[in-house]
């Protein structure tokens, strides 16, 4: 893939989304033990990482445990509003760090995007970061993409991006003319595409990989 721009998604792309899911499921327990006088933490890790609630987990605690379902909107607050570091995938700053002689963007669809990106630590790798709530709509909406095209200033053509959701990740970037490749790693590993197209262009298992697949022109040559 012959290409001048890389843009990424950010969870289960470029850190373990799990990790994420952790800390707020503790700083909700938290907020929760405040509220109640109650220890609910191993109960909350047990439904989403042992029973995979991820959906709905708050909605069914509290209703294990007969709690008033109005406590809702205050966990999810404070399952996003955790403060606590994470941790990149090990090849990730490398990775980045290899591609910086070009313009680096970066979408996602998860809330609390560029507190994410400070909380890893790499929100000055990018060039562009489109935290799609942020302009009320989703990946699945093109302006997203052309937002950030726009923004590093290149064209569809010259750029690939990289993601894990083959449900939302590559049809938009597909139909706009971007390369496409997808890291099958994370939540959505054994998720196939439902229609021919959202494939992506190629697949790799580790982020490091991006390398030997791409061709990356950088700006000088590009103008020669």
């Amino acid at each position: 893939m012959r290409v001048s721009c890389v843009c990424f998604d950010l969870d289960d792309t470029l850190y373990d989304y799990r990790e994420y899911a952790r800390t707020g499921l503790e700083a909700a327990a938290d907020r929760l033990e405040a509220d109640t006088g109650e220890r609910y933490h191993d109960d909350l890790h047990r439904l989403y990482f042992e029973e995979g609630v991820t959906d709905g987990t708050f909605d069914r605690l509290l209703e294990e445990h007969d709690l008033p379902q109005s406590l809702v909107d205050d966990l999810v607050e404070a399952y996003h509003d955790a403060t606590a570091p994470l941790s990149l995938y090990p090849e990730t700053t490398a990775v980045l760090n290899r591609l910086n002689s070009v313009p680096l963007g970066l979408i996602t669809g998860g809330r609390g995007g560029h507190d994410k990106l400070d909380r890893l630590g790499i929100r000055d790798k990018f060039d562009s970061v489109v935290v799609t709530p942020t302009l009320d709509t989703t990946k699945c909406d093109p302006v997203v993409f052309r937002t950030v095209l726009a923004e590093l200033g290149v064209s569809a053509g010259e750029a690939v991006y990289v993601g894990d959701d083959p449900r939302f990740d590559f049809r938009v970037p597909n139909q706009l003319g971007m390369a496409t490749v997808r890291l099958r790693r994370g939540r959505y590993t054994d998720i196939e595409p439902d229609r021919e197209d959202a494939a992506p262009d190629r697949e790799i298992q580790r982020l490091d990989q991006l390398l030997t697949v791409l061709h990356v022109v950088e700006p000088e040559s590009a103008e020669n």
